[in-house]
């Protein structure tokens, strides 16, 4: 039977005995939780573990249960919990880009209540989306989105479990629970970011939103983080050169890879960033796809795509300003960066001209 959790205090020694006890050569003796992602975790909750066996050993672990917050009945309209589980249980071992091991996922079906335990990496360190990227961590984030595009180019519909980007209900929850009630709020809130025509591009995506989606997420699918930020990556150096670990596979779907390189960019480097290294960027992503073996996909497609999803992955800068529950006020400030940053790759790239 699987076990899960509401709350991550939940996780006492007998629950981790019945999760994760074989992995270990003694009994689980006691738990101490330590809550992280103060302010990160807007959609589910995370905390270390320390375990102490009965050998007096104190491994630690990350343990992952759904949001404290009214976020959580979000997450679960979006199948946030029944994706990441989906992904350790189906996907992770496939996966060619590094990820934290995954040693226990369940998933109530029917409450999307759920039990993720995952590896610690201990002193490695997650992104800080209120830093920008560097133009190296850029590059390698899109070489690396490459290799998992690449992995599952055409291969999405082996997975019969996979949830669809293209799928006409979760546009239009996307649109009308998340996009549209966000606007206002979002342009109340920080009125400095919707300066100049700013204000009617982003009503002219809610009017064209269905039609924007379809532009940018249409073409061969592939198996896509869909949450594709700094915050969600461990940035480290391997051998001296920029890596990145990816983790929070909680919107993993099928759709087009575009879409996790163009919310990478927009959500997590500055415009001096953007400006310098996008193009080279984009070149570096279709290259390592064709290095993969995909076939008959031209860089202007690409390209274009990459444009079409800069205007659809604007829901997330309105829904942390103006529909989510904020937490605290880093979530403010990340509302005000991210918008500040995605309006600013709109304009680089010209975006606004593909709207009618």
């Amino acid at each position: 039977m699987s076990i899960v959790i509401e709350r991550y205090e939940e996780f006492t020694p007998e629950v981790a005995n019945a999760t994760i006890g074989h992995l270990f050569d003694a009994p689980i003796t006691a738990t101490e939780i330590l809550t992280l992602g103060e302010g990160v975790g807007l959609m589910s909750s995370i905390a270390r573990a320390r375990l102490t066996l009965a050998s007096s050993d104190q491994p630690t672990v990350i343990v992952k249960c759904v949001a404290r917050t009214d976020n959580a009945a979000l997450s679960k309209g979006l199948n946030f919990y029944r994706n990441e589980v989906n992904f350790y249980r189906h996907l992770a071992a496939q996966t060619p880009i590094p990820i934290p091991r995954g040693l226990y996922a369940a998933v109530d079906e029917k409450t999307q209540d759920f039990l993720l335990v995952l590896e610690d990496l201990g002193d490695a360190t997650a992104g800080d989306q209120l830093i920008t990227c560097t133009p190296e961590q850029m590059l390698v984030a899109f070489r690396r989105a490459a290799e998992l595009h690449g992995r599952f180019w055409g291969r999405a519909s082996e997975f019969d479990w996979l949830l669809y980007q293209i799928d006409m209900r979760s546009i239009l929850f996307r649109r009308d629970a998340i996009f549209r009630p966000g606007v206002q709020p979002a342009m109340d809130r920080f009125p400095e970011q919707f300066s100049g025509n700013r204000a009617d591009t982003v009503r002219r995506i809610t009017e064209q939103y269905i039609d924007l989606f379809l532009n940018a997420l249409g073409g061969e699918p592939t198996i896509v983080h869909g949450d594709y930020r700094t915050d969600n990556l461990f940035l480290v150096e391997v051998d001296g050169r920029d890596d990145i670990i990816a983790f929070d596979w909680q919107n993993t779907m099928g759709g087009n890879g575009t879409h996790d390189i163009a919310y990478f960019c927009s959500q997590s480097a500055d415009a001096d960033v953007q400006a310098d290294t996008t193009m080279d960027a984009l070149r570096l992503y279709h290259d390592t796809l064709i290095e993969a073996g995909v076939q008959g996909y031209s860089f202007d497609e690409c390209l274009e795509r990459y444009r079409y999803n800069l205007l659809v992955t604007m829901i997330t800068p309105i829904a942390i300003s103006g529909t989510l529950d904020q937490g605290n006020e880093r979530g403010v400030a990340l509302g005000r960066k991210l918008l500040e940053r995605s309006f600013a790759a709109l304009e680089a790239m010209d975006c606004e001209a593909l709207l009618k």
